[in-house]
């Protein structure tokens, strides 16, 4: 196994331990059909690609993976998976598969699954509430985490996404594209990355931590989720359900808005080449101001080639 996939390992080995210690017995009774929900999701697998970002930058920038590290990476994991079932929802994506199983509203009624992305949204805040009670110059981190996630993030990505839009011109239109995939997708892969830089930042007393520093990772976090969603709009057209773990060509079905739907797909590709370019333009900055980018480079150029 080559040094990356054992450190890949490593960090996902790490999420996986606490988030089942977060949602086992007494965090999270057994009794209730909505810990059933939450663990059907939360425990399903997936890439864990967001809190494993917090920890490679944290650690490319000089830190350990102490457990506060851990337990914020997996906060963020949290909101992820919550977002995932309310995304799923008939009201909003309407998809019957994730991760290569039903979806969390096709097994326990769309009801529960409301509950259940509630249930791990919140108990993502107590994590993050319990972090800064022990580290109160976290709260800042903590506080970046639920912008993100929230209207100005996220949640106002989606917002935009579902609301109909009539634009005169593609210049336009795609600006509106740019701006809603950095929110929608983008908004929780900031959060995670830049969580990773301020945490490190916390820990570290340093004068590597410059407004430069800070101006790159801000600039990689943009990008790479821009990055991240327009592979996902390529998957949704040339993968297989089977590979892809979930439906394929729903954004032709549901006539939605997307880079390929809006440029084609051999424009669409070109645009994701010049955007992993001006990707490894900034990790070569980073590598210039004595970051250590081996595994964030390499975990980004998975990022950007996965095929699933």
């Amino acid at each position: 196994m080559s040094k990356f996939m054992e450190k890949n390992a490593d960090f996902v080995h790490k999420i996986e331990a606490e988030i089942i210690r977060l949602t086992s017995e007494p965090q999270l009774s057994s009794d209730q059909v909505v810990a059933e929900a939450i663990r059907y999701s939360l425990l399903s697998g997936g890439k864990r690609v967001r809190p494993a970002l917090t920890m490679a930058i944290a650690e490319s920038l000089g830190t350990v993976l102490a457990p506060e590290l851990v337990s914020l990476a997996s906060a963020i994991e949290m909101i992820h998976t919550y977002s995932l079932i309310h995304d799923d929802l008939p009201s909003m994506d309407n998809d019957d598969l994730r991760r290569g199983k039903p979806t969390n509203h096709v097994i326990y009624g769309e009801g529960m699954a409301i509950l259940a992305g509630d249930g791990l949204l919140n108990m993502a805040y107590e994590v993050l509430f319990d972090l800064c009670t022990k580290r109160p110059d976290l709260i800042n981190v903590c506080r970046l985490i639920a912008k993100e996630a929230g209207v100005h993030g996220m949640i106002g990505g989606q917002s935009m996404d579902l609301t109909e839009i009539k634009l005169s011109d593609q210049d336009a239109t795609f600006d509106y594209l740019i701006k809603l995939q950095k929110l929608k997708t983008g908004g929780l892969i900031k959060a995670a990355i830049l969580s990773g830089y301020y945490y490190a930042k916390s820990m570290l007393n340093s004068d590597m931590f410059t407004s430069e520093l800070e101006q790159l990772f801000i600039d990689y976090a943009d990008k790479l989720g821009l990055a991240f969603q327009i592979r996902d709009d390529i998957l949704d057209v040339i993968s297989t359900e089977d590979v892809l773990g979930k439906s394929i060509g729903k954004d032709a079905r549901d006539d939605k808005l997307t880079f390929v739907s809006l440029l084609g797909i051999e424009k669409t590709k070109l645009f994701e080449t010049k955007l992993h370019d001006e990707i490894f333009e900034i990790l070569d900055k980073l590598k210039s101001l004595s970051v250590k980018i081996d595994f964030i480079s390499h975990f980004t150029l998975v990022l950007m080639h996965r095929d699933y």
